[in-house]
């Protein structure tokens, strides 16, 4: 299964919630991999500190990001794409390919805008694939007291993606772990509140795939 973190600007945390739930879903007993194609290469670099066993790749070109992207399918249960801060053609290959494509965004009116563009992209692969990938928006950075917070929580429904349920607050916790190469699922009493967060959202979007991919393992280590 490949997972997409996109957006059409950088900054919205894109990189945070693709190394997020690779670990998690590595911590889960899965094959993992993680295809890093933003420029920037934080989310490699974080990775290989927090988790060395993830395999790790990058590509720079939608050629290598196309044959990297189908090797580590091909090896792995699931591969989590940290795509360009831009609907690029790198973006497009890996929405193409995507069963699953998350769209954070940030309480910003930039970050707003920005959903249009990533909304187009989207249904330009759904046509192509029959309806795939999945696409959802995730809020992220969210302010409790903020005003340009509660205001994107009332309107993001009406941004043409379905939004989660599940909101990442703005917490001192990822800064700190992105600094300590770890994660918050692992960071102890200093990451509970975040790390509370992130579960939620995994289980919103990928509870029902995992549990059903462990019991086929359940079944098929008991049918020898």
């Amino acid at each position: 299964m490949l997972i997409v973190t996109a957006n059409s600007k950088g900054g919205v945390g894109k990189s945070t919630i693709a190394v997020h739930i690779a670990v998690s879903l590595y911590d889960c007993g899965f094959p993992t991999a993680l295809l890093d194609t933003d420029k920037q290469r934080s989310s490699s670099q974080w990775i290989a500190e927090v988790e060395p066993q993830i395999t790790v790749r990058v590509a720079d070109t939608p050629e290598n990001c196309l044959s990297a992207a189908q090797e580590l399918i091909q090896s792995h249960d699931f591969v989590v794409a940290d795509a360009p801060g831009g609907l690029e053609d790198l973006s497009r290959t890996l929405l193409i390919l995507a069963h699953l494509a998350i769209f954070p965004i940030s309480p910003s009116i930039l970050d707003v805008r920005s959903v249009e563009g990533a909304t187009a992209v989207l249904r330009y692969a759904q046509k192509i694939n029959g309806g795939r990938p999945d696409g959802i928006l995730v809020l992220n950075k969210m302010r409790t007291r903020d005003t340009i917070s509660q205001e994107l929580k009332v309107g993001a429904p009406g941004l043409g993606l379905k939004v989660a349920s599940s909101v990442i607050r703005d917490l001192q916790a990822y800064r700190d772990v992105a600094q300590q190469g770890t994660v918050v699922s692992r960071f102890g009493r200093k990451g509970a509140q975040a790390a509370a967060d992130m579960d939620a959202l995994f289980k919103e979007l990928l509870g029902e795939t995992v549990n059903n991919m462990t019991n086929d393992r359940r079944q098929k280590l008991a049918n020898g």
